[in-house]
């Protein structure tokens, strides 16, 4: 499942191909190891990011194996399988995952097949791990979804509310001294802010086709032109002052791919989504959550 926050694939040197596979696959493998099989259907490009950002700045080396794969299971994929970090971004994609479907539950939607497979018993095992974030994210969600009423909206606060979740994700794995944690605050803050509001464009027209609740919609924006002129200004800001907060980091592995992602990446996201050019991969991201 394909988030908004990847790479420009045809850019990506062969060696540097194989490791965010290896990340990717290493994510899918340690989810179905740690929560079970079900829940590697949560897996994201945007988890796999949090991974490569955070192993990123370890510098621990990696140590990819040729694995076999239940989707490809003749061909060995490339598996990080050492990585720390993959198995903390492992417990936020299971974190995240749990907020979306409570809040699926509490905007009256069925709950989903996740109810019989103890989804709340796995969300226990990694909030236990992580407590601080846990509450974080949730507190940071609280403030997000009491804008989520008719005549309530928003867009700002609500995009400062997901800002903050981020935030607490990625600072919360404890590699850190004081300057590189602010600096990695200043970027998720920027990211969460960014990922929210390419969401509420990328999903406006089916939004209203549906009769969904959208924050800009509720603000009586009726034509997605008018969505795009409100909303560029901001989204553009919001990746320069990440790049701001990316370029005062000092990341001892996998830059060059991380620097895909930033510079190239999330540029053509944004292009994309404002041109209202149809994604091709399937767009199941974090920044869901609060929306649908």
């Amino acid at each position: 499942m394909l988030g908004y926050i990847k790479p420009e694939i045809q850019e990506l040197r062969l060696r540097e191909y194989d490791i965010y596979n290896g990340y990717y696959c290493g994510l899918c493998k340690e989810t179905g190891e740690l929560y079970g099989q079900l829940c590697r259907l949560w897996l994201s490009n945007d988890m796999a990011f949090l991974a490569l950002f955070l192993g990123g700045l370890t510098g621990q080396a990696d140590k990819l194996e040729r694995q076999h794969c239940i989707i490809h299971p003749i061909t060995r994929k490339p598996v990080e399988c050492y990585e720390q970090a993959i198995k903390y971004a492992c417990d936020m994609m299971i974190l995240l995952g749990y907020e979306k479907y409570q809040d699926d539950v509490r905007d009256g939607q069925k709950p989903s097949a996740l109810r019989f497979f103890r989804i709340e018993s796995k969300y226990k095992k990694s909030a236990e791990l992580h407590p601080e974030v846990a509450s974080q994210v949730h507190e940071a969600l609280l403030k997000l979804y009491a804008y989520e009423e008719p005549g309530k909206s928003n867009v700002k606060a609500m995009a400062d509310a997901f800002g903050e979740a981020m935030m607490a994700v990625f600072t919360g794995f404890p590699i850190y001294d004081e300057a590189q944690k602010r600096a990695v605050a200043e970027f998720a803050d920027n990211l969460g802010k960014w990922l929210y509001l390419i969401d509420l464009i990328d999903d406006f027209s089916e939004d209203q086709k549906e009769n969904r609740f959208n924050p800009i919609l509720d603000l009586q924006v009726k034509d997605r032109a008018k969505a795009v002129e409100m909303t560029k200004p901001a989204l553009y800001h919001y990746l320069g002052e990440m790049c701001k907060a990316y370029e005062l980091l000092t990341f001892r592995k996998n830059k060059d791919i991380l620097d895909n992602v930033i510079y190239l990446g999330l540029r053509r996201v944004t292009d994309d989504v404002l041109q209202g050019k149809v994604r091709e991969d399937d767009k199941r991201s974090i920044c869901c959550i609060g929306r649908e």
